[in-house]
């Protein structure tokens, strides 16, 4: 655990169990919506595959889903 996390621990242990609760909440949120490890590098290389035009319109995918469930 870094100091400064530790330092932020310390300040919320001080704080009234009400306000501990909603501060765990708004760290557990902000965690939830970080990447995951390798989401990243999905989208630059989605970006990627864009720029070189390997890519297929939405109407070609639903085609192909359509032709596959045959």
């Amino acid at each position: 655990m870094t100091k400064l996390l530790e330092q932020a621990i310390e300040q919320l242990r001080q704080l009234p169990e009400d306000m501990q609760d909603t501060a765990a909440r708004a760290l557990m949120l902000q965690l939830a919506e970080e990447p995951e490890p390798g989401d990243l590098e999905a989208i630059a290389e989605g970006r990627a595959q864009i720029k070189r035009g390997e890519f297929i319109t939405l109407d070609q995918l639903e085609h192909e889903l359509e032709s596959d469930s045959l």
